[in-house]
C-alpha cells in the first residue's frame, strides 16, 4: 500500500487512498455478482464455484 508514508506516520491521509480503492474494488464486484445473477450468466451454485478452480 504505502509503507512509506505508514512508518512515517503521514496521518490518516496515508489510510484514505488504499481504503478508497479497496472499497471501490469491493463494490464493482459486488455490483457485477449481483448483475450476473440477475441476467442468469451466473446460474451455478456458489459453493461448487469456488472449487471448481481446484479441479483444473
Amino acid at each position: 500500500m504505502c509503507p512509506n508514508c505508514v512508518l512515517n506516520s503521514a496521518g490518516a491521509w496515508s489510510y484514505l487512498g488504499p481504503g478508497l480503492i479497496c472499497g471501490l474494488f469491493l463494490l464493482v464486484g459486488v455490483f457485477f455478482y449481483i448483475k450476473t445473477k440477475e441476467t442468469g450468466e451466473f446460474d451455478g451454485d456458489t459453493e461448487e464455484a469456488k472449487y471448481e478452480v481446484f479441479n483444473d
